[in-house]
This record gives C-alpha cells, structure tokens and sequence, in this order.
C-alpha cells in the first residue's frame, strides 16, 4: 500500500475511534490521543487518557508523573476503539502473510510507523484533538532519538521539552 494510502487508512480509523469514544464519554475531560504499535510492526491501536485519570494515577505513584503522561499503556482508555482498526490490520496482515526480506520489513516497519504519525498529524492540523497531547509510541522500542522526534512532531516544543528530559533521566 502506498504511504499516502496508508495514512488515510490509519487516520480514518483514529478518527473513527476517538470520535466514538467522545460521544460515548462526553463527561470525560480528554487530555491524551495516541496510537501505538510493536516493534514487529503486527498492529495499530489507539489509546486516549483523560485528566482525573492521569491525575489520579500520579497520586497514586507520585515518583514519576511523566510515566502516566507520555505511556498509552497507562492509559484510561488503552486499546479503546481497535475494532475500528480492521482495515489497518487487514493491510498489515497482508505483508506478514507474503514472504518478505528482513529489508523488506524494515521498509514496511518505517512506513507504518510513519504513517501512524502523519495520520496523528493530519488530526491535528484540522484541530481534533484540541490542547491534548499526542503520542506515538512502540512497545519494546529503544530508540530514542526517533521517539523525541515523533513527540516534537505532535505537540508544543514545551511538552517535547518535558518529553526529551524524562527519557533523558530513565538513561542516566
């Protein structure tokens, strides 16, 4: 599938998820979107928190508060929404079940990562998410660098700021 393509797929799915799980929780305060994948590239899902939750969860472990803020598994609403996400992994399904090159799968691994930012990014632009914070992330994922740069293409330089000093510190 062409990366173009890709994006839609991906962004119509967050939409669609996130819509739902406004409407179905219009009391709720969101505060966070994500989507999330693995370093196997086998899936997509999303996940979106809300304030009294966040703040609830730092009461609770008040050590690290940037843990809770930036990790869609810790999350209210984690894996909330996936069935949207047929056509995502029908399209990811269809790669794995091909016989492919370890460079063929690192191709596909970028490009599904990329797509999952560029359909966030899209959502942003057209102000869906409002002042939440967005997250991309990748379970079992070391790398730093690409992680601060996905942060920095979805929220404000301050949130990144804050992003890039918390995994500053869990490396020290």
């Amino acid at each position: 599938m062409e990366s173009a393509d890709f994006i839609k797929v991906i962004k119509d799915a967050a939409l669609k998820a996130f819509s739902n799980l406004r409407s179905s929780h219009p009391e709720e305060d969101f505060c966070a979107f994500g989507l999330y994948s693995d370093e196997g590239a086998m899936t997509v899902c999303p996940s979106a928190n809300t304030t009294s939750f966040l703040e609830k969860k730092i009461k609770e472990d008040p050590e690290d508060p940037e843990y809770y803020k930036w990790s869609t598994a810790e999350w209210k609403y984690e894996f909330s929404g996936h069935e949207w996400f047929t056509d995502v992994s029908a399209e990811i399904s269809k790669f794995h079940s091909t016989k492919h090159s370890n460079k063929d799968f690192i191709k596909f691994q970028k490009n599904l990562f990329e797509s999952c930012v560029a359909a966030l990014e899209q959502l942003k632009s057209e102000n869906f998410f409002g002042n939440c914070i967005l997250v991309f992330s990748v379970t079992d994922y070391t790398n730093d660098e690409k992680e601060i740069s996905w942060i920095s293409r979805l929220n404000s330089p301050q949130e990144t700021s804050n992003f890039k000093k918390w995994i500053d510190e869990q490396d020290e």
